[in-house]
């Protein structure tokens, strides 16, 4: 979060000493004045209520080893290099900050004292800590440091061990509402005060505009709090209201500190971080790649800050003498209108790779075949009782998982028959394919194979919220009817076999289409 460092002029002020020894060091303690207890106030807020309103998969234990490490270290650094006894209030907003977003999957909300995967908050709260001493420009440092320390940890551990907090958190409510307020009004007081708001303003309105253009060209994302992709408007909606979205720009990228100086360079260093943000999200499929792509553009202005810093100095003197002719201001205007024609079509093309007929299969080589399901054919498709998701199934959805399963099975036959694991692909993923791999490779070996077709009666369809914290909701569609298996030798028919079928089949949303995953017997 925001390093707001006021140690020098505390120790100027300090009237209190804290004997060690035989030596006496001053003794810097909090001041109800600053702004970095008025941050972690609203930090802690929103802590409170994510632990007994939204329901965060986050520890108590987890939130104090992130503190406890930075807090420590500061201290330490502190005391060794300038004698100083200092509340470490910077270092308790790195660590805040840290625990608020870093989420380790497997932390089960509720379990307050559980250190699981307490050693990835430490090293991450003492990588941003240690960032701020170890990578420095001019006397300043040059990165946000929680920042830093979090896009370093996703980097390195991935989604499966690390991944950032949600966009989403509940439907709107009073608690949304409350955390929302929070973040509104504190947000507003503290960048007034620091003299950021214009970059925190700059921001928002430059990321709304281009993760607009985005969404308008169809982008997709997969979340585990949304039931199939979350596409074009709800994308957009989704992400420029997202807490998560304006925690960031209030109390990252106003770091005064990482930040160049002066009102018309914050503005465009808040408008450039957008843009970058935009162009890292544009090719993005995948929710934690969404968030990192956020984290990552803050870290690539923080490099590029010293040049923005002399070409938009702060110094009237110098900001004079740089001003254009009204010449000069016509080309940059031009130069401006340029650039967003080129830039536009740009940020569409880079999203291609995550438009909705995009999302392939690991095997995925051909076309899906067109397959066109007879309505009486398919059931009634009820739909169980579901967890709390951004969205709802509806009985159209239900129905549509009915027929593309139903379509995923004729296609599995056709696969099984033209020996094709492409084919399979269209029709199946993960666990489901590579058992149809293995039978498509024995056939080819062995020239039988078994080939089976369905019959259903009761189809009921519901939505799982897996323990996994990036893992997507898992759809299951229980099935019950009958089953007719031909076995071929070559094309001669061998063997010929009935059953009744009574199976859940697990689903994923691909490519437009629900695809088989898995399938177990009823519990």
């Amino acid at each position: 979060m925001t390093a707001i460092d006021a140690l020098p002029t505390a120790v100027d002020r300090a009237a209190r000493t804290l004997r060690v020894g035989r030596r006496d060091y001053p003794l810097v303690l909090p001041s109800l004045r600053d702004p970095r207890l008025h941050l972690a106030s609203v930090i802690i807020t929103l802590q409170i209520l994510g632990q007994t309103v939204f329901h965060f998969d986050l520890s108590i234990a987890q939130i104090l080893v992130a503190l406890i490490t930075s807090a420590g270290l500061e201290a330490v650094i502190t005391f060794v290099t300038k004698k100083v006894v200092a509340w470490p209030a910077s270092a308790m907003l790195t660590g805040n900050g840290v625990a608020f977003v870093l989420r380790v999957p497997g932390t089960r909300h509720g379990d307050w004292w559980s250190l699981h995967g307490a050693w990835i908050f430490a090293a991450t709260a003492a990588v941003s800590l240690l960032s701020k001493y170890a990578i420095r420009w001019h006397g300043r440092h040059l990165f946000n440091p929680s920042n830093f320390g979090l896009l370093a940890c996703f980097l390195v551990l991935g989604s499966h061990r690390a991944d950032p907090l949600d966009f989403w958190w509940v439907r709107m409510g009073p608690a949304l509402a409350a955390a929302l307020a929070v973040i509104l009004v504190g947000g507003l007081l503290i960048t007034r005060r620091t003299q950021m708001l214009g970059a925190a303003t700059a921001f928002w309105v430059t990321f709304a505009v281009l993760v607009g253009v985005i969404a308008a060209s169809g982008h997709c994302m997969t979340a585990r709090w949304h039931i199939g992709p979350v596409c074009g408007e709800h994308f957009w909606f989704v992400l420029v209201t997202s807490p998560e979205i304006l925690v960031f720009l209030f109390f990252m990228i106003t770091d005064p500190k990482t930040a160049p100086a002066g009102a018309r360079p914050r503005i465009v260093y808040g408008a450039l971080v957008a843009v970058v943000a935009a162009f890292l999200i544009a090719p993005q499929r995948t929710e934690f790649g969404t968030k990192v792509a956020v984290l990552g553009a803050l870290a690539v202005l923080c490099v590029f800050r010293p040049i923005l810093e002399q070409r938009l100095p702060a110094d009237p003197e110098t900001s004079r003498r740089l001003r254009p002719t009204r010449l000069r201001r016509v080309g940059l205007g031009l130069g401006i209108v340029g650039i967003a024609c080129v830039g536009l079509p740009l940020l569409v093309v880079a999203g291609i790779h995550a438009r909705p007929g995009t999302f392939t299969t690991s095997a995925g080589a051909v076309s899906r075949p067109t397959i066109v399901v007879d309505p009486a054919a398919v059931p009634h498709v009820a739909i169980r009782s579901t967890h709390e998701f951004a969205n709802a199934l509806t009985p159209a959805d239900a129905n549509q998982v009915g027929e593309d399963v139903i379509a995923d099975l004729e296609i599995t036959a056709d696969a099984l028959h033209q020996r094709s694991v492409p084919l399979a692909a269209t029709a199946a993923d993960k666990r489901w394919l590579n058992r149809v791999a293995i039978q498509i490779a024995d056939a080819r070996r062995h020239g039988r194979v078994i080939v089976s077709s369905y019959r259903f009666d009761r189809m009921t369809v519901a939505v799982l919220k897996l323990n996994a914290t990036q893992a997507l909701p898992e759809i299951d569609l229980t099935v019950h009817g009958t089953v007719r298996r031909v076995t071929y030798d070559g094309t001669r028919v061998v063997a010929t076999e009935h059953a009744t079928f009574d199976r859940i089949f697990v689903v994923e949303s691909i490519g437009g289409h629900y695809l088989i995953a898995d399938d177990r017997a009823r519990r």
